[in-house]
């Protein structure tokens, strides 16, 4: 039986296969401005072999060789085509650089507003420079701020009512948490947020070193929430061990929760660390080092469906994990070696 032969190519199909491609373009530019395949694919941030055959794919589209192949010659020379083409391979990058400029200008300019709905500690102390920086960037944006609890930003974002998503969430997340109201699945975890336990520096058991968790049960401890998951869990925790714990009281707020231990010499707070770092350096408040520690938490982000669509609502997110990733600690100076 003879073998079937290979239908010819239609001139849709030899069109496609003559056309140059933006990457094959890159690659003579680059080759041409750098002066060798080594340092072309240096700029490209690619392998010396990805750049050798998009030249030389490049030469079997257009049917011609458009670099000279010299050996023991430094630098790269083109053919009378090479010469031809590179100008304006120059201008169709030059071109798609400026489209992209535009594109990037349009979006800037877009009147978009992103709703986002947050915990109420997130929305006082971790916001705030970050939509100060996005409102420069994104001057005809808005960006609408509503505070809710855990499940009420899940709730919201469930049904499209905002498309930002920010609450605090246990680390990691229990298997029983996944699933209720938006698709947690696609949670973002942003930082840690740890979270501290503080009363006032007259306080019996402020300076007094590791503090044993059932050392706090003759104490109201104040939390903003009395009910929801991040009561839930705090309660959880002073009454792990059966024994009888601290009186978990909610206070309804961040601010009152301060102003409660400020108020009651040997009441105690727990609050997350960014929200008392102003306190904590001041000196105002002192926090215990408990044992065990206490649960861990972190921030993390919900998108709706429909954020993509948005530049600033993923800029928003991204700025917020920036902030809460911890400094890099300094590097330990390096001895020099001598005579001591």
């Amino acid at each position: 039986m003879s073998p079937r032969r290979k239908a010819p190519a239609s001139p849709a199909d030899r069109k496609a296969e003559s056309s140059a491609e933006i990457r094959q373009l890159r690659a003579l530019v680059a080759l041409v401005e750098t002066g060798s395949m080594t340092a072309a694919a240096r700029r490209l941030g690619v392998s010396q072999s990805t750049v050798s055959e998009a030249v030389a794919a490049l030469e079997r589209a257009l049917g011609a060789a458009i670099v000279l192949r010299r050996t023991g010659i430094r630098g790269v020379g083109l053919t009378t085509a090479g010469e031809a083409l590179l100008p304006h391979a120059r201008a169709v990058l030059a071109s798609l650089a400026a489209a992209e400029a535009a594109v990037a200008a349009a979006s800037r300019e877009a009147r978009a507003r992103v709703r986002v709905i947050a915990n109420e500690s997130i929305s006082t102390y971790l916001l705030p420079p970050v939509l100060a920086k996005l409102r420069r960037q994104w001057p005809n944006s808005r960006f609408t701020v509503s505070v809710g609890t855990c499940p009420m930003v899940r709730e919201g974002i469930a049904i499209g009512e905002f498309d930002v998503g920010l609450l605090l969430e246990v680390e990691p997340r229990a298997s029983f948490e996944v699933g209720r109201g938006a698709d947690l699945s696609t949670a973002t975890p942003l930082g840690a947020a740890p979270l501290v336990v503080f009363g006032s520096p007259a306080h019996p058991l402020a300076r007094a070193g590791e503090v044993e968790r059932g050392a706090l049960a003759p104490y109201a401890v104040f939390s903003s929430d009395a009910t929801g998951e991040f009561h839930a869990r705090l309660d959880r925790y002073f009454h792990a061990d059966g024994l009888p714990g601290p009186r978990l009281e909610a206070a309804g707020s961040v601010e009152a929760v301060k102003r409660s231990v400020a108020h009651q010499p040997r009441a105690l707070g727990v609050l997350p660390a960014y929200a008392l770092a102003r306190e904590l350096a001041d000196g105002a408040v002192e926090a215990l080092a408990l044992r065990p520690a206490l649960p861990r938490f972190q921030v993390e982000a919900l998108l709706s469906p429909g954020a993509g669509s948005i530049p600033a609502a993923g800029e928003l997110v991204a700025a917020l994990g920036e902030m809460l990733v911890p400094p890099a600690a300094p590097k330990a100076p390096r001895r020099r070696r001598g005579r001591s």
